[in-house]
């Protein structure tokens, strides 16, 4: 491919933007990719379109505030002009922080740390009962998955969170699997307190950043 470099776009999705599926993510980043006229490299074959990976896809609803997506350059760009380009030609909730050399392979990806905010009227009391739940010898809830539902325990996933309360809504922080070996979706945790304590406060969900193996950021 001669002088084709890759970099790595980091970027936001938030606001309305979560709502919208990875496949449309994915359009909206090459149209943004043609109309920013970058010098991108095309696949080759009977259907050539622009070369995009993500780190991994966030789950519909989610909103991430530093996710990534490689992409490759045929011609020298500045990293700085590369990503003023990109943020002209995308919408309001899906903003560039910033173009980068990629030192990390996707596949090092292990751990997404997410932030659950979950409104709650007494966030005290709400903090009590998941403490309760998680106290729990065994968390059950049925998981979708491709070959259809199935029950699984969510407790050991779920033993570390830090908490804080806001006037409305619990703020949670947990470290989740999150990778090529396996992902785990923090709104399980919602469903084990439906399921198991008959609560379903409102939550949103935000992934932070992406981690590898020793829980440091992927690069």
């Amino acid at each position: 491919m001669g002088d084709v470099k890759t970099v790595r776009v980091w970027f936001q999705k938030t606001g309305a933007a979560k709502y919208i599926s990875h496949l449309d993510l994915t359009r909206c980043m090459a149209r943004a990719l043609k109309l920013s006229g970058l010098p991108v490299w095309y696949t080759e074959g009977f259907n050539p379109h622009i070369y995009m990976t993500f780190g991994m896809p966030l789950s519909l609803g989610t909103g991430g505030l530093r996710e990534c997506m490689d992409i490759r350059l045929t011609e020298e760009a500045s990293l700085e002009d590369a990503a003023e380009q990109l943020r002209r030609h995308l919408p309001q909730d899906i903003s560039v922080l910033s173009v980068t050399i990629p030192e990390d392979l996707f596949d090092a990806v292990a751990y997404g740390e997410y932030e659950l905010r979950l409104e709650a009227e007494d966030p005290e009391y709400l903090w009590q009962k998941l403490q309760e739940l998680l106290a729990q010898d065994v968390v059950l809830v049925k998981k979708r998955t491709k070959k259809g539902e199935k029950e699984v325990d969510v407790k050991p996933h779920f033993t570390q969170i830090e908490s804080r309360t806001l006037p409305g809504w619990l703020v949670l922080l947990a470290v989740l699997p999150c990778g090529p070996q396996g992902s785990v979706n923090p709104s399980l945790l919602l469903e084990a307190l439906e399921v198991h304590k008959n609560l379903r406060p409102y939550g949103e969900i935000t992934r932070c950043r992406l981690l590898k193996k020793d829980f440091s950021d992927i690069r």
